[in-house]
């Protein structure tokens, strides 16, 4: 009887250790599969071959979301005006300022919103400076888009506010005309920064207002100016 039950014994103890054994091996072989499915996912995605990279705008995406307002840029500058075509001869030479913003569209291409003021000086009283107020569309050329500095090619058009103070009794009456116009020149812009978008410009812009019909007349003029963009 004693000898039957060892028996029995180690076939029980057998039949563990083979089981182990067989569970052992099943247990190597699926880490050895899954480290060497890591080591070919790794080496693909090493090779430049990634395996489903979240998109911009997903979870654990690796890319940046290009949201539109870091393309905006802004503008200031001033200088000064020399009214080239005086029309009736009302108006005289006078300063220009400028605000604006900008949308970088692409390296090259830049859209401006600006709006001008121009302080140009009353014929029929001198030491009165009437503002115009110009507020346009216009797109810009960076010529050479990837060096710190770049002349560019800049135009646009819009609307001309044009004021004159008429006191030939010693009172101002104001004489207001609305008109379209166009302006077109060129520019250069320097970067303090390769990297960066704040930049020193300084241009020339021909501007032509058609108030030919008006009290008036034809004019045009050239404003130097300089300033900042950032």
């Amino acid at each position: 009887m004693f000898q039957t039950q060892l028996k029995l014994s180690s076939i029980a103890v057998s039949f563990l250790l083979l089981f182990s054994l067989v569970t052992f091996h099943a247990a190597a072989q699926t880490v050895k599969q899954t480290t060497e499915s890591s080591s070919v996912e790794q080496a693909q995605s090493a090779a430049g071959q990634p395996d489903k990279i979240p998109q911009p705008g997903e979870l654990g995406s690796p890319f940046t979301v290009d949201h539109f307002w870091k393309h905006i840029s802004f503008e200031l500058g001033g200088g000064y005006t020399p009214v080239e075509q005086k029309g009736a001869g009302l108006l005289g030479n006078g300063f220009i300022a400028t605000v604006g913003v900008i949308d970088r569209l692409s390296p090259h291409w830049n859209l401006m919103v600006e709006m001008h003021i121009l302080g140009l000086s009353g014929v029929s009283n001198p030491n009165y400076s009437t503002p115009t107020f110009a507020f346009d569309l216009a797109t810009a050329y960076d010529i050479f888009a990837h060096a710190r500095t770049s002349p560019y090619l800049i135009g646009g058009a819009g609307d001309y506010q044009l004021r004159l103070c008429n006191s030939p009794g010693g009172a101002c009456n104001t004489i207001a005309v609305s008109a379209p116009g166009y302006n077109g020149g060129l520019g250069i812009r320097h970067r303090f920064y390769a990297d960066k978008r704040m930049e020193l410009f300084a241009e020339g812009r021909y501007h032509y207002i058609a108030s030919g019909s008006t009290v008036f007349g034809q004019i045009s003029m050239l404003p130097i100016s300089a300033g900042f963009r950032w």
